[in-house]
């Protein structure tokens, strides 16, 4: 339990003040008394015996009177008790002084002490807060770092990932291309085949055809139109009317559309020529989708090459037609 300079202070005057009274009452109380003499008088004598002087080894002792103190009277000792107690009183003030003194500098010494280890405490106090705002700011930097790391590395992973999966899809795309590539090189080669097939086909036919068209009996035939005297071509085996035969056979097959549907439909075509080449009496006999494009042929020709002079079988045509692709 502290006790403050001011308390202190007082306790200690009060203390200085009991023992001051205590000693009044002590010097009072103990007054000494006049000595007294049965016999009435006021001297008393003591002998002493004295050693012989030093070089008189001879000399007798004689024992000399020793007188006693000479007794004060009651003034005196009056007198004699205020000195002793002034004496006492400023040996106290001086002592309760001193004190005073004393407990001022311990107070002066302790309010020192204090301060210091106040300061000292509020220099550690400082020091442990800027150690542990320190080790705050180093776990704050530690933590950062750490977490920019987790960071770069999430980041670096992702576009690890990204770029896998770019390469993945550029490899997929790229043999997405190259199987369809093959795939239209595959069809492109069969469309090459099937053409070329075709084509072989076609020519085929054709020279089939023209080996057909080259014998006038399979192909233009002769009968008679109700004209007089008129007969069909080949009727007679004129050279002159097969070979006009063969020439509009020529033309019409020049002028005639045909599509894969009609191949190999074999029809009939029988019209007449006048002296002019102009067409009359169309008719066909056979598939009627042929028959309708030959005959649309005609109309588009409009006029065929004029019959030759004299030529009689020249002006009835029958004509047997067979679409080849």
């Amino acid at each position: 339990m502290k006790i403050g300079t001011g308390t202190a202070f007082i306790v200690a005057v009060a203390i200085h003040a009991v023992v001051i009274i205590a000693l009044v009452v002590n010097v009072s109380l103990n007054k000494p008394e006049r000595p007294r003499d049965s016999t009435g008088s006021n001297l008393h004598a003591t002998f002493v015996e004295i050693p012989p002087a030093r070089g008189k080894p001879t000399g007798s002792t004689v024992q000399k009177p020793v007188s006693e103190p000479k007794q004060n009277t009651g003034e005196e000792i009056k007198q004699d008790t205020e000195q002793k107690k002034r004496a006492e009183q400023e040996a106290l003030a001086k002592k309760i002084e001193a004190q005073k003194a004393e407990e001022q500098k311990r107070q002066e010494a302790l309010a020192l002490r204090k301060a210091e280890e106040k300061k000292k405490a509020e220099e550690k106090r400082k020091a442990e807060e800027k150690k542990k705002a320190e080790e705050k700011r180093k776990a704050e930097e530690k933590k950062k770092a750490e977490e920019k790391k987790k960071a770069e590395e999430k980041k670096k992973a992702e576009e690890k990932r990204k770029a896998e999966e770019e390469k993945k899809k550029a490899e997929e795309k790229k043999k997405a291309e190259e199987e369809k590539k093959k795939a239209e090189e595959k069809k492109k080669a069969e469309e090459e085949k099937k053409a070329a097939e075709a084509k072989a086909k076609a020519e085929a036919e054709a020279r089939a055809a023209r080996q057909k068209a080259d014998s006038l009996e399979d192909d233009i035939l002769g009968t008679e139109d109700g004209q007089d005297n008129g007969v069909g071509l080949g009727s007679g085996g004129s050279g002159e009317a097969a070979g006009y035969g063969a020439k509009i056979q020529q033309q019409i097959e020049q002028f005639w559309r045909i599509d894969p549907s009609m191949n190999g439909k074999k029809v009939v075509m029988s019209f007449t020529v006048d002296s002019q080449g102009m067409i009359s009496n169309q008719e066909c006999k056979g598939d009627r989708d042929v028959c309708k494009s030959a005959l649309d042929t005609l109309d588009r020709i409009g006029m065929l090459p004029r019959p030759p002079v004299g030529c009689k079988d020249c002006n009835n045509v029958m004509i047997t037609m067979t679409p080849k692709i």
